[in-house]
């Protein structure tokens, strides 16, 4: 269990001064927000490739974005995963929201960099060159023949693309961020992680300034397969709904309240507190009470919401809420709009509870519960 920090003195306290995301329903943060609050939903069948296979019929994708308008240096485009792509533009989003994408106040040795990435995975066109020299005329996969022919078919830069901390580390070297690092890999608990190592990095005084966020790929066939594997299609097959793959990239610049204020920064919300817990074959239910006890006696306006479509898992969330006696506030449940995002979704969610905290001037709750034994929830109070 992480300790809430709602006791922190407000100069102490980690606010978040930045804000950037790429999602299918946008790159405008607030835009985001008001499209999921007027019910706009960017889910539709699969673009790019056929999901008949599959129990999901559809998915959540981002139509087009133009990694130029974001990343000033073509060559390092070659190297980069969409992953990479979207987390490099949201990286800069977040830094130009807060006013340090010129002006950059911090040296770049005193800015944190922590983020999430999703499962390592590509579109079957990348890797269908390495596929065909490497089988036997059977159809069947070749050891020799992947060594001897296979390795040479695909481009030297394929291996940037795959591995797990590329899309962090090309974000460093996009903005020049040289601070302290880590990368979480891949599920909602290891964004929310993000989140909890740049607040400590700025509480312990390792960094001044802390970037944290994610991306992930969920929208393309590998990604489906690796998904339907795990079993979180079940809802799919059982009821006919559940969970929709989504693809975006979120990221927040975060500081003290002190510093932001000397250097003349717009606060959009306050970090008051946080909480993890591991899963461990506990019902989702009485989990989430946990988290949510431990965040103290909650009053507030509106509950950014886990809610994926998954009927097992939207009721246990909404029973749980229900028993926290929350005096009925606003619930938005992002991922039924634009998809889950994986290892994204709870710097999203913290994001659009920021936003709206400073919409409402109420404390809003980010319940950030998702696939994998880590569940955190988040509370954002206004500037």
């Amino acid at each position: 269990m992480s300790p809430a920090c709602s006791n922190k003195p407000w100069n102490d306290a980690v606010v978040i001064t930045g804000i950037g995301m790429v999602t299918p329903l946008g790159c405008d943060a607030v835009g985001v927000l008001d499209r999921i609050q007027a019910g706009a939903s960017a889910i539709a069948p699969t673009r790019n490739f056929d999901a008949r296979p599959f129990a999901c019929p559809v998915c959540a994708e981002i139509g087009d974005f133009r990694p130029h308008d974001f990343i000033a240096e073509a060559k390092l485009i070659r190297l980069m995963s969409r992953d990479a792509q979207l987390a490099a533009a949201a990286a800069h989003l977040a830094l130009q929201d807060a006013g340090l994408d010129s002006d950059r106040f911090y040296a770049p040795g005193e800015i944190g960099l922590y983020g999430a990435t999703g499962l390592a995975g590509l579109p079957v066109r990348e890797i269908v060159p390495l596929l065909k020299a490497s089988t036997d005329a059977h159809g069947r996969f070749d050891l020799v023949k992947f060594g001897d022919a296979g390795l040479r078919a695909v481009s030297p830069i394929l291996s940037f693309k795959i591995l797990g901390n590329m899309p962090v580390c090309l974000v460093s070297i996009c903005e020049n961020i040289q601070g302290p690092s880590a990368v979480y890999t891949p599920w909602e608990g290891h964004g929310a992680r993000a989140i909890e190592a740049g607040i400590l990095a700025l509480q312990e005084g390792d960094a001044r300034c802390a970037l944290v966020g994610a991306c992930d790929v969920k929208t393309h066939e590998l990604a489906f397969l690796a998904l339907e594997q795990l079993g979180l299609f079940q809802s799919w097959s059982d009821a006919g709904t559940g969970l929709i793959p989504g693809e975006g990239a979120v990221f927040l610049v975060l500081e003290t309240a002190a510093t932001a204020r000397s250097r003349g920064a717009r606060i959009h919300a306050h970090l008051a507190g946080w909480n993890f817990q591991c899963q461990q074959g506990s019902p989702q239910a009485s989990l989430l009470e946990s988290v949510l006890h431990a965040l103290g006696p909650l009053i507030v306006g509106a509950v950014i919401a886990a809610a994926n479509s998954d009927p097992a898992r939207d009721d246990a969330e909404a029973a749980a809420l229900a028993r926290m006696d929350l005096a009925d506030p606003l619930v938005l449940s992002p991922k039924k709009h634009l998809g889950d995002l994986f290892a994204a979704a709870a710097p999203l969610q913290v994001a659009l509870a920021a936003l709206l905290a400073g919409q409402l001037g109420q404390p809003v709750l980010a319940n950030c519960f998702g696939h994998g034994t880590e569940q955190a929830a988040f509370l954002l109070e206004p500037p």
